[in-house]
């Protein structure tokens, strides 16, 4: 079982939240009426990052800014955040403080206070964080519509090409640190969303790689959606990482994941208005649930990042 089967399964035995609950189980994050979002995100060691390839810092920040993107992409302004912290059975109290230190830096970046939390122990290193904003427009991932085009912000690949440059998977290219970077302390895009969410008709943050979340995109909006790799705007390095593992650098991109750029579908003449750069990559159209993949790489079995597949 697919990590969002398993979820549609849980939220089936929840049922009903009730009537405050304006946006519930199924998007980027809960909205609770009339303008309240919450969201949660977990980072597991040996899943989401590696103690020999990130500092504790580098692990803070991301723990944060992944759950706060979670706010961008509905067009929400940070309130505060709580943290579970599960301290992994050989991490010291100075690395606790180290990881710390990394979740304070992302906070004052992203205006996104942390209020409280919990500590314990655990066999990994896991921290549990639920971000808490304000939304006046919230953007949903349900109202794409026949004849929009889908566009994403930014550049994509950039994290999964560092991590594998950092596990030394590839030989570094020139643009390595960035790489890195992208990989250790992603940027939500938090100002992009507040600007898109009263212009696009769905939006939805890349956490897990087009090639998962645009179908995520299309059975949230009943809409048939064409991508085109060849259009992806891929962050430079990772090309030569692409080519070096024999992948064709469109199809790469679509499948790494922890990008934390927004995928949205919106009217064709809206994206030059919409004050956000913006890179068209496919179309939405009538149809069943369903995207197809165009261009050099494409493969209908393209799939993104799922937490519950098995690990290598």
């Amino acid at each position: 079982m697919g990590e969002f089967d398993l979820i549609a399964r849980l939220a089936a035995v929840l049922g009903d939240p009730g009537p405050g609950v304006s946006v519930p189980i199924g998007d980027d994050a809960a909205l609770l009426a009339p303008d309240l979002v919450v969201s949660t995100d977990l980072l597991v060691e040996d899943v989401h990052v590696r103690r020999a390839t990130s500092a504790p810092a580098d692990i803070g920040w991301k723990a944060l800014a992944a759950a706060v993107s979670d706010l961008a992409a509905m067009g929400a302004e940070p309130v505060g955040a709580v943290i579970g912290l599960a301290l992994g059975e050989d991490w010291t109290a100075d690395e606790a403080v180290a990881v710390y230190e990394g979740v304070a830096a992302c906070a004052a970046a992203c205006s996104c206070p942390v209020v409280g939390g919990d500590v314990s122990r655990a066999p990994v290193l896991m921290l549990a964080v639920t971000v808490l904003g304000r939304a006046s427009e919230p953007a949903t991932r349900t109202g794409a519509r026949p004849g929009d085009v889908l566009a994403v912000t930014g550049t994509l690949g950039g994290s999964e090409a560092g991590r594998l440059v950092l596990e030394g998977a590839v030989p570094p290219p020139p643009d390595e640190g960035a790489l890195a970077e992208r990989h250790r302390r992603p940027r939500p895009r938090l100002a992009e969303g507040r600007a898109l969410a009263g212009v696009v008709h769905a939006m939805l943050d890349l956490s897990d790689g087009i090639a998962s979340d645009a179908r995520r995109l299309a059975e949230a909006s009943g809409v048939s959606i064409d991508v085109d790799l060849a259009a992806l705007p891929v962050q430079p390095g990772v090309a030569a990482v692409a080519r070096a593992l024999g992948r064709e650098p469109g199809a790469f991109a679509a499948t790494g994941g922890e990008d934390y750029e927004l995928l949205v579908a919106l009217e064709g003449g809206a994206v030059a208005q919409a004050g956000v750069p913006l890179t068209v990559i496919g179309r939405v159209a009538a149809g069943p649930p369903d995207v197809r993949f165009h261009g050099p790489g494409a493969d209908a079995g393209l799939a993104g990042f799922d937490h519950l597949a098995p690990r290598s």
